[in-house]
């Protein structure tokens, strides 16, 4: 799982969450680190915050359908609910798998419960492959 996120209590927060449900998480605090470990490697789960410095999530969502990424993708955002809700309308404009979004303060079993469903979609499918 890849944590798309600047502020480090918030990338703790979701990383210890994240390993709760089953998944090692690798972190990029910028939209360049994104860039640099999405190329590296693929994942099944990214949270993503909107705003990243200099960036703002859409550049990361433009990035992730430029390379045809399959991720589930969670929004996760101190902006408002409309913004959060078109970020998570345009990730799917796009062709992404944008799954839900999760505002801060975090809804820790909001996020739970994505995280749970998205490793269990992840785990079946790996099951699936593997049979085929």
């Amino acid at each position: 799982m890849l944590i798309i996120e600047d502020a480090l209590i918030h990338s703790n927060i979701i990383s210890r969450i994240a390993a709760r449900v089953g998944f090692v998480s690798d972190g990029a605090r910028s939209y360049e680190d994104a860039c640099r470990i999405l190329n590296e490697r693929q994942f099944d789960c990214i949270t993503l915050d909107l705003v990243l410095g200099e960036h703002v999530g859409l550049d990361v969502l433009r990035y992730l359908a430029a390379i045809r990424c399959r991720s589930q993708i969670i929004v996760v955002s101190q902006s408002d609910r409309d913004v959060c809700h078109d970020m998570v309308q345009l990730g799917r404009a796009l062709d992404l798998n944008v799954y839900v979004f999760v505002q801060k303060p975090i809804d820790i079993t909001l996020l739970r419960d994505a995280l749970e469903q998205i490793r269990m979609q992840s785990v079946l499918q790996k099951l699936g492959s593997d049979q085929a």
